[in-house]
């Protein structure tokens, strides 16, 4: 029974470890979060959501067997750490190179050495090439916004839109969140956004390009805004940690609405969330 055990938690941990490694290396190359929800991201038929389901639940099986191997394996494991005297030693150079090895991964991970540095900032380029690819949702979690307050928010008639979708085929229900709506009817939210934006008005030339990307201290320098009057108003609206270098972007996101309506407030100072 031992044996059989022992095997089994060898061989369990083996598939383990494999299923980890597969699905870190997809998570590590897929779209951000925001961007995999809005454009309904697949690979081999699996989400983003799915893989990281996956890699998390197969990390409780390597967990469970990994101490089961642990267990079995007791008596070789110590004798690694034993000297010629056959005592127990933590100054073994096969152990505190084995140590140093997994101290140097968390330390420069932590303090962004080379070239752990240029690795993470590969994974964000990577994720940045995405954002150019497909496009990002015009404010924070949107695919979770409801119909109608979608369209609100992004200044599209609501009936219009509806007339659309039930042209195109959708069921669905103004309560229903975007995302609900695209898994519902086989497709993203990105595309939903795309076939009822033809009623959103046309973007003013002169508002900047990558909005949600600009700083308030860039768009100041732009003469789009005053900086001063902005961060005052900023922080009479809750927004604690704001400054000159804040992008417009993340503010959008902190007020739950879009760059544009956040650049329209800075601008006009009369619209109101």
């Amino acid at each position: 029974m031992k044996t059989t055990l022992k095997k089994i938690s060898s061989l369990s941990l083996g598939f383990s470890f494999l299923i980890m490694s597969y699905t870190g290396v997809i998570l590590f190359f897929v779209p951000k979060g925001k961007i995999a929800y809005w454009v309904d991201w697949h690979l081999f038929g699996l989400t983003k959501s799915q893989y990281g389901e996956i890699h998390t639940t197969s990390m409780l099986v390597f967990l469970l067997f990994g101490i089961l191997h642990i267990y079995f394996n007791f008596k070789p494991i110590v004798s690694y750490l034993k000297d010629k005297n056959k005592k127990v030693s933590f100054t073994k150079k096969e152990f505190l190179i084995a140590l140093g090895i997994n101290v140097f991964f968390v330390v420069g991970t932590l303090y962004m050495v080379q070239p752990f540095k240029a690795y993470l900032d590969l994974g964000e380029s990577i994720k940045d090439y995405w954002a150019k690819e497909y496009g990002e949702p015009p404010y924070g979690h949107a695919e979770e916004t409801k119909l109608k307050d979608f369209c609100r928010k992004m200044d599209i008639d609501y009936d219009e839109a509806n007339k659309i979708l039930l042209k195109n085929g959708f069921v669905f229900h103004a309560n229903q969140n975007l995302l609900s709506i695209a898994k519902q009817n086989r497709t993203s939210p990105a595309e939903i956004h795309n076939l009822i934006s033809v009623n959103s008005p046309k973007k003013d030339s002169s508002i900047p390009s990558n909005l949600g990307r600009k700083t308030l201290e860039k768009l100041a320098d732009m003469k789009k805004i005053d900086l001063d009057k902005s961060l005052i108003l900023l922080k009479s609206k809750g927004l604690k940690n704001i400054s000159e270098n804040s992008k417009i972007r993340n503010i959008a996101d902190e007020l739950g609405v879009t760059p544009l309506n956040v650049y329209n407030l800075l601008v006009e100072k009369k619209q109101r969330f």
